[in-house]
């Protein structure tokens, strides 16, 4: 999920896409099989009696590597910590809510120190830096500290929390390559990119879709899907192809990248739009699973 640009820039780079595979063109419509994929990891959540049990025995963290929020965005408003991640019957929630009071946040910028106001809690998991790279599945480190899957077919089944500002997404992340198998809107809007950093300027590629009326991303759970190889990276909604970006247009770096699910608010958010429970505001990215699949039969 890259903090350097907003859905609504990416929306910008690309013209509208139609979700309906009535409207896609035939090899738009082609479903995703699994017959050729080997399932290497799952979390369904089902296994911890509680967020701390989940803290002590899962692969993930709460946060990212390096403070509480990601600051390369500014217009990025929330502060992630472990009281806004939730379990219940099987599935995890990411909640995004308004602080009583701001946070300050400091960090550097090419050596200056700076603040940032940060106005919402919410909730993050990436892979632990000891989850490490697996040899044995063609995952191969290039540097201390890599982590997580070299190429194959990365899942997440979900459902928006919806609230106009909020900003949920399933990405990979390596350094010099960004997946984000998608990046939620509102209920009805998303997009999916590929990032590409060692070349200066980097280099990105994006595309955005738009639901129908009758199609709210935020009231029912729907399976995003990307399958990475060296050759090229295909996104899927619920099984359907999206749209496929080949390494001869865009590559990729050939390491392990972490997986990540979040749910980011961003500072022009509109409270007057998101769900109201007890405690007032709030938007809960909820996640039933996430799996991993290898070719079958290939490191």
């Amino acid at each position: 999920m890259s903090k350097q640009y907003l859905p609504a820039i990416c929306r910008l780079l690309l013209c509208l896409l139609p979700l309906l595979s009535a409207g896609l063109p035939a090899e738009a419509q082609r479903r995703l099989r699994y017959t050729d994929w080997q399932l290497v990891f799952l979390e369904d959540f089902d296994t911890y009696r509680d967020v701390a049990d989940m803290a002590v025995r899962s692969p993930w963290q709460f946060a990212p590597d390096n403070g509480p929020t990601l600051w390369g965005n500014q217009y990025e408003d929330e502060y992630y910590d472990q009281a806004a991640v939730s379990l219940r019957d099987g599935y995890v929630y990411l909640t995004a809510r308004p602080l009583p009071q701001p946070r300050t946040f400091a960090f550097q910028v090419d050596g200056r120190d700076t603040l940032k106001q940060l106005h919402f809690e919410s909730g993050w998991l990436s892979l632990k830096p000891g989850f490490g790279a697996n040899p044995a599945l063609g995952d191969t480190a290039r540097w201390a500290g890599n982590r997580g899957f070299q190429y194959g077919l990365f899942e997440i089944r979900c459902r928006f929390g919806g609230g106009e500002g909020t900003w949920p997404a399933f990405w990979l992340f390596s350094g010099p390559t960004e997946i984000d198998v998608f990046e939620g809107g509102a209920g009805r809007e998303y997009s999916n990119t590929v990032h590409y950093t060692p070349n200066k300027p980097a280099r990105h590629e994006s595309a955005s879709f738009q639901a129908p009326a009758w199609k709210d991303l935020s009231a029912d759970f729907n399976v995003f899907s990307a399958i990475w190889t060296p050759t090229e990276v295909t996104f899927y909604l619920n099984q359907r192809r999206l749209r496929t970006v080949p390494a001869s247009r865009l590559p990729t770096f050939p390491a392990p990248a972490t997986v990540i699910v979040n749910q980011a608010v961003l500072t022009y958010s509109d409270l007057a739009t998101w769900p109201t429970g007890p405690d007032g505001p709030y938007s809960s990215l909820v996640v039933d699973y996430i799996k991993v699949y290898k070719v079958r039969g290939q490191p």
